[in-house]
């Protein structure tokens, strides 16, 4: 049996993710202070990500957040950086900077790629495991330097979705009563 190269089993769920057009994936979302689910809804550099009690929108220039709590939209033009945080698709590539990949413990049914970030990286260590069928990133573990853990299981890809420009921007209409706050 051929051993599998870390790198390209991350360039090829990269790939392979983006090749499905316009999607929505539904995850799971936890960390120390509880679990959430959630959906994002991509196509190219725009998105919505839906976390229930807050909901950002992005352009590919202009971000929403809304905060329902707070009742409240702040309205930015966020940084590359800060779209990389939220973004997959960009997600899926920032392993390669500053991180080493080698195998993890592999499945029957998922490939587990462990990232070692090394210096000035986001965090010291991502477990990414993909699916052997789909090819589609399961999980991902990300520990912070600070030793703060958070996974978020992927759990459906919808492909070949139909959004219109108007999914990607906040619709006052929407939200009669909320207040919006420029930050621009």
């Amino acid at each position: 049996m051929q051993a599998q190269n870390p790198t390209q089993l991350l360039d090829n769920s990269a790939a392979t993710l983006r090749s499905a057009g316009n999607v929505k994936i539904g995850f799971t979302f936890e960390a120390e202070e509880g679990s959430q689910t959630g959906y994002i809804k991509l196509q190219k550099q725009k998105f919505v990500l839906n976390m229930g009690g807050t909901i950002t929108w992005f352009d590919g220039k202009t971000m929403w957040t809304y905060v329902k709590v707070n009742e409240e939209v702040n309205v930015t033009t966020p940084s590359a950086a800060a779209v990389a945080k939220m973004n997959p698709y960009a997600f899926l590539s920032f392993y390669k900077k500053g991180y080493t990949a080698k195998m993890g413990n592999s499945t029957s049914k998922e490939h587990e790629v462990v990232l070692t970030g090394s210096g000035d990286t986001s965090y010291k260590k991502v477990v990414v495991r993909i699916s052997k069928s789909t090819k589609y990133p399961t999980c991902i573990t990300m520990t912070s330097s600070k030793d703060v853990t958070t996974t978020i299981h992927c759990n459906s890809v919808l492909k070949n979705q139909k959004y219109t420009d108007a999914t990607f921007r906040f619709n006052k209409k929407n939200y009669p009563d909320v207040e919006v706050v420029d930050l621009r």
